[in-house]
């Protein structure tokens, strides 16, 4: 048995007769067919060499002795199913020669006309080779499909195939599995979903969505690049969608193409649900406008509290010495008082919308904040409303301001109370819930975690559709003119972001309005002692004060407040003027009262802080009309450091010298006698 040469074609020749073995080597090598020969004489040494890789060829005598041709052409199919074999033999007969060619043989080559082995070897070896070749090609095309169906059901897009019918032939992984759809599209839908629709391209009735085909969007995107075979980019469109037994409106982009998909034009549609992306960009709105009126609210706030103030400081001092007033002068001060109060607090609503007020957070107990409000409310919204609290078993702890959530209910309420002119129920309900992936993708704000909700509805009038996109708008309302400001919801809103929450809305025009507020729960505090009940201080006192406050107005007013209950005062219209003052009477200031934003080199804080670092048993007291983060500079605790305290204006009289005198009587440093003016 020759040893096959790996360069070379590998034939094996089974052949019982020498010579005739010969004879085949012998029209192979004139024919120029290279090859190296393995010669078997029996079964066994022909099914051993069957066993070899890279086979090329097997010639096979039809007729010998213990082994039959047709024998050994089964084994070759069974063990080298894709090799040519050709039967040489002088009696196969054509009625054999024919069956065996039914049966697998590549041809038959007589031995009496072996000039025909030559040709037939040449014809097999091509044939094979253009096999190969095309099931290469065809491994390729499946492996080609099967990578580009991978990459069609990775697709984050949701993309389906349309046909010139105009009927969708299939649906990639990600659109079945938001619709809820088996892939085959042999089951169907809901009415109304997604699929739908793009079933009933080809209906003229229209697509569910309660408009007719010939103007949704899809429709006609699809038609014209049929038609055109032009692509539509990103034509956005509003649709209805049912899942999990849900109706959800929601916005979608689509974009078209047009394919080429065995001969025949197809329309590849994308759809991108952009529902969040689009409340994104309307939160990115909301934000820019909040910031507007922010900054307008921001730059008018403390000259305008400061020309609140001198108003609500003269009427204080007015009323002081009532006993010198008439009974008219007096109601009317106390109703200028009412003005300015109303005033400041518009003002504090403003700030509070744009997030520009200092927000006092701490862990409290919702279901215990709440008790304590309903009392307050009960009287707001009147005797012919019923209220009614569910609260759910358990504290239910967030880190929050309890002065912004009771202006957050009370505005609730009193738009619930607006919507309700005749008589009807307010429900506050609080629960701890657990959100989820899935709660998350059919609510775009939300995102997954432990939250309370405290939920408020009632039986009123309820938002019409078209209202309720904008109800959180600064200054949309649809009450009558002078019977809102159309601030309360955008306040609501402003408070609830500063909390790190969200809002959800759900109301139908006659059935009522239910808005649930979501906020993050946080784990019960650890338990603190409880303060000593506060005593009656005194409001006035003997210490010397140093007020600094660029307004004539204001300084002025302040000053005679201050020495009508027995304080020393110095006053200075600016820091550099302050530091003059203190540099000679350093000694015997017990306390700096200061505006926060002044004309000159210094802030009212960079004065205070400098003072304090020359007498560390300075208090100090800071006033502003626009008390926000960056008037402190983003640190509140330098006030507790210096035992400090902040006042907002315009406040009461009695708030001036309640806190004077607290700040004074906090762990008291009094000057040394002999440092005390004679």
């Amino acid at each position: 048995m020759n040893k096959p040469d790996k360069h070379s074609l590998c034939v094996i020749l089974l052949e019982d007769k020498p010579r005739d073995r010969e004879l085949v080597a012998a029209k192979l090598a004139a024919g120029g067919i290279a090859c190296d020969i393995i010669h078997s004489r029996s079964r066994a040494e022909f099914e051993t060499a069957l066993a070899r890789p890279n086979i090329g060829l097997i010639l096979c005598d039809y007729t010998m002795p213990a082994y039959s041709g047709a024998e050994a052409l089964a084994a070759a199919r069974k063990l080298q199913p894709e090799t040519p074999f050709i039967f040489v033999s002088g009696t196969i007969g054509e009625e054999r020669a024919v069956e065996s060619l039914r049966s697998g043989a590549t041809d038959y080559v007589l031995k009496d006309r072996l000039e025909r082995l030559v040709p037939a070897v040449r014809r097999a070896l091509d044939d094979a080779a253009e096999r190969r070749y095309r099931k290469q090609a065809e491994a390729s095309l499946e492996r080609g499909h099967a990578e580009m169906m991978a990459i069609y059901d990775a697709m984050p897009l949701m993309v389906c195939l349309v046909n010139p019918g105009l009927q969708v032939e299939s649906v990639n992984r990600t659109m079945a599995e938001f619709l809820g759809a088996p892939l085959a599209l042999d089951t169907p839908l809901l009415p109304g979903d997604l699929l739908s629709c793009l079933n009933a391209l080809d209906d003229p009735r229209g697509c569910g969505f309660g408009k007719p085909c010939p103007t949704c969007p899809l429709r006609l995107a699809v038609l014209n690049t049929s038609v055109t075979g032009q692509p539509c980019h990103q034509v956005e469109t509003d649709m209805r969608l049912s899942q999990n037994g849900i109706q959800r409106e929601a916005h979608f982009s689509i974009s078209t193409a047009l394919v080429r998909l065995e001969d025949q034009p197809k329309v590849l549609v994308c759809l991108e649900d952009i529902t969040r992306r689009k409340l994104l960009e309307e939160q990115l709105r909301q934000a820019q406008k909040m910031d507007a009126i922010g900054q307008l609210a921001g730059g008018v706030a403390h000259d305008f509290n400061n020309l609140l103030a001198v108003m609500r400081g003269q009427a204080d001092l007015l009323l002081l010495d009532a006993a010198q007033n008439t009974a008219e002068t007096n109601d009317g001060l106390r109703q200028i008082v009412a003005v300015v109060e109303r005033a400041a607090n518009l003002l504090r609503q403003l700030l509070t919308f744009c997030r520009k007020q200092v927000m006092r957070a701490q862990p409290f107990n919702l279901n215990e904040a709440i008790p304590n409000l309903t009392r307050m409310l009960t009287p707001i919204i009147g005797e012919n409303i019923q209220l009614e609290c569910d609260y759910a078993p358990g504290p239910l702890f967030i880190h929050g301001d309890i002065g912004l959530m009771e202006q957050v209910l009370v505005n609730l309420v009193v738009n619930a109370r607006d919507a309700m002119p005749h008589d009807g129920k307010v429900r506050l309900a609080t629960q701890r819930v657990s959100l989820d992936a899935d709660y998350v993708r059919l609510h775009p704000e939300a995102r997954a975690g432990e939250f309370v909700r405290l939920s408020i509805s009632d039986t009123g009038t309820g938002i019409a559709p078209g209202d309720l996109p904008r109800i959180f708008e600064p200054f949309f309302t649809t009450k009558e003119f002078g019977k809102g400001t159309g601030l309360g919801l955008s306040i609501v809103y402003g408070i609830i972001k500063q909390h790190q929450g969200w809002i959800e809305v759900a109301s139908q025009p006659g059935a009522g309005a239910r808005f649930d507020l979501l906020l993050p729960a946080i784990p019960a505090p650890l338990p603190t002692r409880s303060a000593d009940p506060p005593r009656v201080k005194p409001l006035g006192g003997t210490e010397r004060i140093l007020v600094v406050e660029d307004d004539f107005t204001i300084r002025a007013l302040t000053q005679r407040l201050l020495e009508m209950v027995g304080y020393r005062v110095w006053t200075a219209e600016s820091a550099d003027k302050a530091l003059e003052i203190w540099s000679v009477h350093a000694s015997e200031i017990n306390l700096l009262l200061t505006d926060m934003v002044m004309p000159g080199s210094l802030t009212g804080r960079e004065l205070a802080e400098r003072l304090y670092q020359d007498d560390p048993g300075l208090k100090v007291i800071l006033m502003s009309g626009y008390v926000a983060a960056d008037l402190t500079g983003g640190d509140t605790d330098f006030l507790d450091r210096m035992q400090g305290c902040l006042l907002p204006k315009p406040c009461a009289s009695r708030t001036i010298l309640e806190t004077v005198r607290r700040c004074l009587d906090r762990n008291p440093t009094p000057k040394p006698a002999s440092q005390l003016p004679a």
